[in-house]
C-alpha cells in the first residue's frame, strides 16, 4: 500500500527541514569539513555516513532527502560527534529534527529500509488522488463565482541563459499567456504583475509582433499582437507602482486572450558566476484558473550542474533572489505536488506533449528571442485547477 496525500505531504515537509537544517550545519562548521572526507576525519564519523549526509543536503526535494539519509543510529552518533562544535540552537535544531525523523519511522513504516521502499515505490508511480482533485475543482468554481473573475487557462514559457553583456545575471525572457479571461461587472480590473522594477520611462506595454526582436540588455515589457484580442493593448489603464502591476481595465471584450512577452536581463543571479545556491521561476495565481501549463528552458551549461524541483506555496512568501533554498520554503510549502517532466523540444517539439497553439507560442517566444532551442532542456508542468492564491515555482539548485 503506498503513501496517500497526507503522509506525503508530512514526509516532504519533514525532508525538507531536516535538509534546511543539515545545510545550517554544514555551513558552521570549519572550511576542513566542506568536502566529505573532511567532514568524516574531522568528526571521526563513518565516510558511508558522512557521504550520505552530504546526499540528503543537496537531494532535490524532501523525499529524496529522507532516502538518502543516515540511520537512526548514525544520526545519534552523528548528534553526539557534533555537540562540542555546534551552537546550542542549532544543536538544539538537530536534536529536534532527528527526534522527528525517529517518530516518523514509527508512524510510517518499520523500517529506514521500508520507508526508502515506499518512497521510492510513490516517486516512479505517483499515486492519484481524485477526491484532492475534486477539492481543487471546487475551490475553483468557489473563488469563481465569489470574485466574478476567471481565467481557462495559463500558458507561460520562462527562457533562462547567461548574460552574455553582464556574467553577473541570467537573461529571463519570458512568455504569459492567459486565455478565457472573463470577468463579470463588479470584479476588480485585470493586472499583470512583474517583479522587476519599473523603468523610470515606461509610459505603457510594447506593442509586440512577430516581426519584433527583443534587445538583450533592455528590459522589455510588452503584449503580443498576434495571441492577443484586439485592443486588449489599447484597454491598458495604468501602473500601479505600489505592487508592479499593469491595470488594463476595461477590457474589450467579456471573453478575450492574451499574451505578454517580457526580458528581464538583470534580476536572476548567474549561478555559474556568483555564489546563488538556487534559480527559480515562479508563477502566481492570483485569479481562478482552470489549468496551468509552465515550461522552463534552461541551458544546458546551467542544467549541467543543477537539480531540479517543483513545489506550490502561499502568494504572499518573499523571496530574495540569489539567496532563496526550496528546502527555506518548507513552513509554506501546500500539499500540492504537481509533475515536473523533462521535454524534449527537437525535431520541430514533435515530443514535447504540447497543444498546437502553445508549440506556436513557444516558437514565437523563440523567433522575437533569437533563441536557438538546442541549446536548452525544458522542464514542463501541468496543473487542472491550480489553487487560487498560491505560487507554483521550479526551483533549480546549484551545486
Amino acid at each position: 500500500m503506498g503513501l496517500n496525500q497526507e503522509e506525503k505531504t508530512e514526509l516532504t515537509r519533514l525532508g525538507e527541514r531536516i535538509q534546511k537544517t543539515f545545510i545550517a550545519v554544514r555551513s558552521t562548521l570549519s572550511e576542513q569539513a566542506s568536502s566529505i572526507g573532511g567532514f568524516s576525519k574531522l568528526l571521526d564519523y563513518n565516510r558511508s555516513n558522512s557521504q550520505r549526509f552530504f546526499a540528503a543536503c543537496k537531494a532535490s526535494n524532501g523525499l529524496e532527502v529522507l532516502i538518502e539519509l543516515p540511520g537512526t543510529q548514525a544520526l545519534a552518533l552523528l548528534i553526539e560527534k557534533l555537540s562540542p562544535l555546534l551552537p546550542p540552537p542549532l544543536l538544539s535544531q538537530l536534536k529536534q529534527v532527528v527526534q522527528l525523523f525517529t517518530q516518523c519511522l514509527r508512524q510510517n513504516a518499520k523500517s529506514h529500509a521500508q520507508l526508502k521502499r515506499l518512497i521510492t515505490d510513490e516517486i516512479k508511480t505517483p499515486q492519484t488522488h481524485p477526491q484532492e482533485q475534486d477539492k481543487k475543482a471546487q475551490l475553483y468554481y468557489a473563488a469563481k463565482a465569489l470574485l466574478k473573475f476567471s481565467v481557462d487557462e495559463v500558458f507561460c514559457i520562462y527562457i533562462l541563459r547567461q548574460n552574455k553583456n553582464d556574467p553577473n545575471y541570467l537573461q529571463e525572457t519570458a512568455l504569459i499567456s492567459k486565455s478565457g479571461i472573463k470577468r463579470e461587472a463588479g470584479a476588480v480590473p485585470f493586472v499583470q504583475f512583474y517583479t522587476h522594477p519599473h523603468p523610470e520611462d515606461f509610459e505603457s506595454p510594447a506593442n509586440i509582433t512577430r516581426d519584433s526582436k527583443l534587445e538583450p540588455q533592455a528590459f522589455t515589457l510588452g503584449v503580443s499582437k498576434e495571441y492577443s484580442t484586439n485592443g486588449f493593448l489599447d484597454s491598458f489603464s495604468t501602473y500601479s507602482p505600489s505592487n508592479s502591476g499593469l491595470v488594463f481595465d476595461p477590457l474589450p471584450a467579456h471573453d478575450c486572450n492574451v499574451t505578454f512577452v517580457f526580458n528581464n536581463p538583470d534580476e536572476v543571479v548567474n549561478p555559474l558566476n556568483q555564489n546563488s545556491p538556487c534559480s527559480s521561476t515562479s508563477l502566481s495565481i492570483k485569479n481562478p484558473v482552470k489549468k496551468l501549463t509552465m515550461l522552463v528552458l534552461l541551458e544546458k551549461q546551467i542544467d549541467r550542474c543543477s537539480t531540479v524541483n517543483i513545489g506550490c506555496y502561499h502568494n504572499n512568501q518573499k523571496v530574495e533572489e540569489g539567496k532563496l533554498r526550496a528546502s527555506d520554503m518548507w513552513t509554506e510549502r501546500f500539499p500540492e505536488f504537481p509533475n515536473l517532466n523533462v521535454t524534449s523540444l527537437e525535431s520541430n517539439f514533435a515530443h514535447s506533449q504540447l497543444e498546437q497553439s502553445q508549440i506556436a507560442k513557444l516558437q514565437y517566444l523563440l523567433d522575437v528571442s533569437n533563441t536557438d532551442a538546442q541549446d536548452f532542456i525544458c522542464y514542463a508542468t501541468h496543473v487542472d485547477f491550480p489553487i487560487w492564491s498560491s505560487t507554483y515555482r521550479i526551483y533549480f539548485e546549484h551545486q
